[in-house]
């Protein structure tokens, strides 16, 4: 095994240059991002031109750090029927390998201690700590309310370590859970009060409850071109941030201005799955489904997606909102601390 080395100097500034654009988006107001966004997409399109595509330089990368990687990283060979048949045994295996610290938690850094009563805190760190609970990995959980998921994002093996553990959860018995939670959330000798309120800590809870299947799903998808998760090839693999924008539309978010997602069959199959519960009654896809394939088809075709479908009706659950279509600058920088780790080798 080769020994642990501080980075160098050369290392260290390299890895500045690339946090920078995240670290002045933190501080510099919305009204002022745009033409900051423009330059960091530039700037990520010039790496890109560069240097040999993304995937092949995290390949070198992991190539080169198999032997480090290889106490912690989860191994998972899944035929393609894993998505919807899992062995315990698996399950087991891969969870025995990966390490807690490379897990991020939901409600990491915005649980408020403002609740309403005593019972909400409680009924949140009670499901918080429940193996049941941790054990599914939800990616509807972690997506818009985990700050360290933000760091898992940060690296494309990261990423492909925890949709290991997400995908080899029991479907079945993590979907049974998730809706029982959502269901108990909203009662009285839970967060009903804080629900009924709108204290976004419970409302964000709920949605994530609630889309767990179609989020499941999605992001389980395997680039058939790549052989990657679909979902770590939008994060690291592509120029073209709406890629990653494509798997808010379950919060409720739509997709109607360019930049559009790229006519890949990633994007195509992921909307496949959307079109299914945008006809389910409570799911937010039932309002951001139709506008996103429009728009999509007037880029990709107007077979692309499937726009010739009844929505539900009760589209948003009560006491929740839609969440918004993240900020592009917001996206690229994920792509560019993607890339600039996968470039680490180079220096």
């Amino acid at each position: 095994m080769r020994p642990c080395q501080w980075p160098s100097l050369r290392q260290q500034l390299l890895l500045m240059v690339i946090a920078a654009p995240s670290v002045v988006a933190s501080v510099i107001p919305p009204v002022v991002r745009t033409d900051l966004e423009s330059s960091v997409r530039d700037d990520l399109q010039d790496t890109m031109q560069l240097s040999d595509s993304p995937s092949k330089e995290r390949a070198k990368w992991q190539d080169n750090r198999h032997e480090e990687d290889a106490a912690s990283t989860p191994i998972l060979v899944a035929s393609e029927d894993d998505n919807h048949t899992h062995d315990g045994n698996v399950q087991s295996v891969v969870t025995r390998r990966a390490t807690s610290a490379n897990i991020p938690t939901p409600f990491d850094s915005n649980l408020s201690p403002n609740f309403t009563s005593d019972s909400c805190p409680k009924f949140f760190n009670k499901f918080l700590s429940d193996p049941k609970f941790t054990n599914c990995y939800a990616l509807s959980m972690y997506l818009r309310d985990s700050s360290s998921f933000f760091q898992t994002l940060k690296s494309a093996a990261a990423t492909s370590r925890l949709l290991d553990l997400a995908c080899a959860a029991d479907f079945n018995q993590c979907s049974s859970l998730m809706s029982d939670l959502a269901s108990r959330i909203t009662k009285s000798d839970a967060c009903g009060k804080d629900y009924e309120l709108g204290n976004p800590v419970v409302t964000n809870a709920y949605l994530d409850m609630v889309i767990y299947e179609p989020m499941y799903h999605s992001t389980c998808l395997k680039n058939p071109s790549t052989g990657d998760y679909c979902f770590v090839d939008a994060v690291s693999n592509t120029p073209n941030p709406a890629d990653y924008d494509i798997y808010f539309l379950p919060y409720g978010s739509s997709i109607t201005n360019p930049p559009y997602p790229t006519c890949s069959k990633c994007v195509q199959a992921s909307m496949d799955i959307f079109s299914q519960w945008a006809q389910k009654s409570g799911q937010p896809l039932a309002s951001s489904y139709l506008p996103t394939g429009k728009s999509i088809n007037s880029k990709c075709g107007v077979h692309f997606t499937n726009i010739d479908i009844t929505v539900a009706s009760d589209a948003t659950p009560s006491g929740t909102t839609a969440f918004a279509r993240p900020h592009g600058l917001f996206t690229a920088c994920v792509l560019v601390w993607s890339i600039g780790v996968g470039l680490w080798g180079w220096f």
